[in-house]
């Protein structure tokens, strides 16, 4: 059996997870970067702890290293969000309704879950707004309920945490979301539970809550 000889010293693991991270431009797991590397789990969860706190740290650098459930992905830090406005202009998403986020919500805090899940606790078809958050990125099919006709399950992506800027789902506010009276509130609940204000994306600009936008639908989507 051939062995790999591969190896770097300690020093040149940071650089090396630098650059795997900057060429991958999508999270990375760990094991994935333990093989690359050469190295086990343990040691590069080691060195991305050092990664992420030296990113955090630089007041002139505009990236940040993130740890997305047992993945790590290179992001641009919140603050140069307006300058990414400006080079993607204009912006290539509409704006997401509040039944958007309401639908998003029910599958954030029940996931894996149907259509058919989705729609009874709204009361209403969300076959369009799940394919707009499936477009989105933010939502991605996850298998097949074990019932008849096998509808597909839906979870939140990993786009999803990378956006609201927490890690893993489990950092979600442990309350039903539905109980939110604003979509302000969901983004101030989000702000607490990821413990900083390092979200991709804020909700504020995006849409009104509180007016249902010229040009929907009867659920509050865009035509």
């Amino acid at each position: 059996m051939e062995t790999d000889d591969f190896e770097l010293t300690y020093q040149e693991l940071t650089p090396a997870c630098e650059v795997i991270l900057f060429a991958s431009g999508d999270p990375v797991p760990e094991d994935r970067i333990a093989e690359i590397l050469n190295v086990d789990v343990k040691t590069v969860e080691e060195v991305m702890k050092k990664v992420i706190q030296d990113y955090e740290n630089n007041p002139w650098g505009g990236l940040l290293v993130r740890r997305v459930e047992n993945s790590y992905v290179m992001s641009t830090k919140p603050g140069m969000k307006k300058v990414l406005e400006r080079m993607f202009s204009p912006k290539m998403h509409p704006p997401l309704s509040q039944a958007s986020y309401e639908t998003l919500a029910v599958i954030a805090y029940n996931q894996p879950v149907t259509r058919a899940q989705v729609e009874s606790v709204r009361g209403v078809s969300s076959d369009s707004i799940i394919s707009r958050l499936i477009d989105r990125g933010w939502i991605e099919e996850c298998g097949n309920l074990d019932a008849p006709g096998r509808p597909a399950l839906f979870k939140t992506s990993k786009q999803f945490l990378m956006e609201f800027g927490i890690s893993s789902v489990d950092e979600l506010p442990s309350m039903e979301l539905m109980s939110y009276k604003t979509i302000r509130d969901l983004e101030d609940s989000l702000e607490k539970a990821a413990g900083n204000d390092d979200r991709q994306m804020t909700i504020d600009g995006f849409m009104d809550p509180d007016k249902k936008e010229e040009g929907t639908d009867d659920d509050g989507e865009y035509n």
